[in-house]
Formats: C-alpha cells, sequence, structure tokens
C-alpha cells in the first residue's frame, strides 16, 4: 500500500507565541506530513524567529496581509502532495488525527473531505467537546447533496479537515467573506465527492478572546448571510429562509445590545416562524427563552430609569468562529 504525502497549511497572523504548539503538534503526529507550510500573512511579530527552532522542517512562506482566506489559498498553491491538512496558528492536533483520516483514505480511495468532531479550550482552561457538532451521521463514508450538504459543511471545522488536491481541484476560498468563507468552500467539495466526519475529537480549537466573532458580529454574520444567498440554489426557497433565520437569532443571542438583539431576533422570527428542526438547535425553545431575556433588559432599563445595560452573550448559543488572526477567520460554528 503506498503511503499518502500530506501538506498542512498554516496561516499565521499576530501568533508568534502560539505558532510553535501549532506545529510542534503536526510534527508529533503518528502519520507523518511531508510538508509543513507556514504563511505569513504579513505579521508585524517575528514569524521567523519562532519557527527557527524547527529548522527545515517547515517552510516559511510570506505575504502582504490580506486575511486567512488570501493565506490559504497561497499554501495550497505552494504546497505539492496528494492531500492538504489545514490547521491554524492558535490550534493544535491530537497525535493520531493524520493516521485516523488516512486510514479512512486507503480503505475508501474515492473519498473526498474528511474531517473531525474537535475540542474547544480557552485559553489556559480546560477542553471540552464542541457543542455544534451535533450530527448522527459520523464514522461513515456519505454522498451527500442539497440541504444536507450545506449542512454538514456548517458542521466542519477548517482546523480538522484533510482533503484531496484532486478534489480541491480550481476551487478556492473565497477573501472577503471572512469568516464563512471555510464553509463556501466545504459547501462546494462536499458536492464533488463522498465525506466522513469523524466522531472522535481529533483537533482543539483555542477560543481567542478578542475573536473576530466576538469583535465584529455585523461583518460576522453579514458574510455568512452572503454565504446562504451564494447556495440559494442549492438550498431551495424554504433552506434559504431557514437559514438566513437561524443566522439572525445566532447574531442575536450574540449582540451586547439588547435593542439590537431584539430586533435581529425579530427578524429571525419573521422570516421562519416555525420551529427549528433538532439538526439545528439544540433547544428548540431557544428562541422564545431569548425574547423573554430580551424583554426581562427591557424592563430592567425601565427600572433604572432609562439607564441601558449590557445584555451578556449567551454562550450556550452563540457560535464563535475559529480565532482572530483572520480577523480574520472563521470557526467553529
Amino acid at each position: 500500500m503506498n503511503a499518502l504525502k500530506v501538506s498542512v497549511i498554516i496561516p499565521a497572523y499576530r501568533a508568534a507565541h502560539t505558532i510553535g504548539r501549532a506545529v510542534q503538534s503536526v510534527l508529533d503526529q503518528t502519520y507523518s506530513a511531508d510538508e509543513i507550510l507556514v504563511v505569513d500573512d504579513g505579521s508585524p511579530d517575528d514569524m521567523a524567529a519562532a519557527l527557527r527552532p524547527f529548522g527545515q522542517r517547515v517552510t516559511l512562506v510570506r505575504k502582504e496581509n490580506g486575511g486567512a482566506a488570501s493565506a490559504r489559498n497561497l499554501g495550497i498553491e505552494r504546497s505539492s502532495c496528494e492531500l492538504i491538512a489545514f490547521l491554524d496558528a492558535d490550534d493544535y492536533w491530537a497525535p493520531h488525527k493524520l493516521e485516523r483520516q488516512i486510514a479512512i483514505y486507503h480503505a475508501q480511495p474515492g473519498v473526498g473531505l474528511t474531517c473531525s468532531r474537535f475540542l474547544a479550550q480557552e485559553p489556559g482552561g480546560d477542553c471540552t467537546v464542541w457543542r455544534s457538532v451535533t450530527s448522527p451521521d459520523t464514522d461513515r463514508v456519505m454522498k451527500l447533496s442539497g440541504i444536507k450538504a450545506f449542512e454538514f459543511a456548517l458542521s466542519v471545522w477548517t482546523g480538522t479537515v484533510v482533503v484531496p488536491r484532486a478534489i480541491v481541484g480550481d476551487d478556492r476560498f473565497v477573501a472577503g467573506l471572512e469568516p464563512a468563507e471555510d464553509r463556501d468552500l466545504w459547501r462546494r467539495l462536499v458536492l464533488k465527492a463522498p465525506v466522513c466526519l469523524i466522531a472522535e475529537p481529533l483537533a482543539t480549537a483555542v477560543l481567542e478572546p478578542n475573536s473576530l466573532s466576538r469583535s465584529n458580529l455585523a461583518r460576522d454574520y453579514g458574510n455568512m448571510l452572503k454565504v446562504i444567498d451564494r447556495h440559494r440554489e442549492q438550498l431551495g426557497f424554504s433552506g434559504v429562509l431557514k437559514w438566513k433565520s437561524h443566522t439572525y437569532y445566532s447574531w442575536a443571542s450574540c449582540e451586547p445590545a439588547p435593542g439590537v438583539a431584539m430586533r435581529l431576533l425579530l427578524r429571525s422570527m419573521v422570516g421562519w416562524p416555525l420551529p427549528y428542526p433538532r439538526s439545528q438547535v439544540r433547544r428548540p425553545a431557544a428562541r422564545p427563552a431569548l425574547f423573554a431575556r430580551l424583554i426581562g433588559c427591557g424592563l430592567r432599563k425601565v427600572a433604572r430609569g432609562g439607564r441601558q445595560g449590557p445584555l451578556e452573550s449567551d454562550a450556550a448559543i452563540c457560535a464563535p468562529h475559529e480565532s482572530a488572526r483572520e480577523v480574520s477567520n472563521g470557526a467553529p460554528s
């Protein structure tokens, strides 16, 4: 059986303090990667110095700042192996990650994108299984289309992806859609070949407190709405309404200003007044609960004589994205 060669692409911006952990997790794999490309996206810190301990085992590629999409695209262009894996500079892999995924390609040569569940970790905190990946369709090869392909793409975290170069073809990340540019690409690749989601968490996403998803909500969720529009033909009329409604709801649940959150929630409820299916939310009554919480915020404002207090983001509902350097990135969601 011929060994499959793997290129690992790691975009990096202001990540000199974390890149060592990411690279070491690749070097510690039980199935060795053949190529590690760190793409310095115009970072002001000294990426070369941070990578110096790894010597020739890592290739540093420099470019002007353009965001994670353009950095990953350059990595794809510069890579040479038949399989392409992605990791971000804040995050890290379990030692047997590549081994598990390579086994799938040996057993099922026609498989396209493979990914896994993953862990989430606040800096310095404990790891927990990321809650949004709840698909029951794990550890089996599936050929998906239509809205099922879209829903699968939303469950994919970039830090777990391995995909054959032949499946990627000419498709690339679309700059300007951050942090939803990864879901947009995964949706296109999922349509090309069977996929597999591994149930075991094989990577850890470190949730930096200054991530884009927690600082630029309008851009984050606005770009997710654009992705939905880009795939409206496959989603169908009801699918577009349902997923736009869900996006407005997620936005509302993360919005710290109660008045803005209420407007977003009402837009969600008008767009899709029916309950979401279990595959889309963990708590079917989450929107009514958020509505009640916002009303409570309004009543407390009245009690304070009109002074508005912030609405705490609902971490149990809010969907973070990959991390800050994308300001840049897209992430778990």
